[in-house]
This record gives C-alpha cells, structure tokens and sequence, in this order.
C-alpha cells in the first residue's frame, strides 16, 4: 500500500508541474525539523527504567543521542531565524 500510494504521489508531482528538486529539498527540511521532537522522544524512552529495565542508555549512548538532538534544535532554530535574511 505504501508503494502504492508513494507512486501515485510521484505521478501527481511529475503532471503537476512541481520542480521534484524543491520538492527533494522541502522533504529534507521537514524531516530534518520533525526529527528533533521524534528523537527527544526516543532519548526519553531510551532512559527510561520503567519501560526498558536495566536495558537503558549508557552514559556514550546519551551523549550523543542529547548532542545529536541538541545540534539538530539549534539548525531548526537557525534556519527559522534566517529564513528570510
């Protein structure tokens, strides 16, 4: 079914007259803004003892899940400020 529909997407955008470059574009920054709610969530269930037991995040694991998180805040916020500079 998702290929299914992913096809038909891809057909509409190809007769629709959308540029598929600004379409790749705008796809890569929508994930890249949707991912820094997604990933304080996975962080948030990865050190959690109530969901996961003794198999939580080490101290390597969270370092770089939060520096990941961070850095990716702060381009979302970056390029919301610089938008239309």
């Amino acid at each position: 079914m998702v290929i299914a529909v992913s096809t038909f997407i891809g057909l509409w955008i190809n007769f629709s007259g959308i540029d598929p470059i600004k379409a790749l574009i705008y796809a890569a920054v929508i994930n890249g803004i949707i991912a820094v709610p997604i990933l304080f969530a996975i962080m948030g269930i990865a050190n959690d003892k109530k969901i996961l037991g003794k198999k939580t995040n080490g101290r390597i694991s969270n370092i770089f899940g939060w520096a990941t998180f961070v850095i990716m805040g702060v381009s979302a916020l970056l390029m919301f400020i610089t938008w239309g500079s």
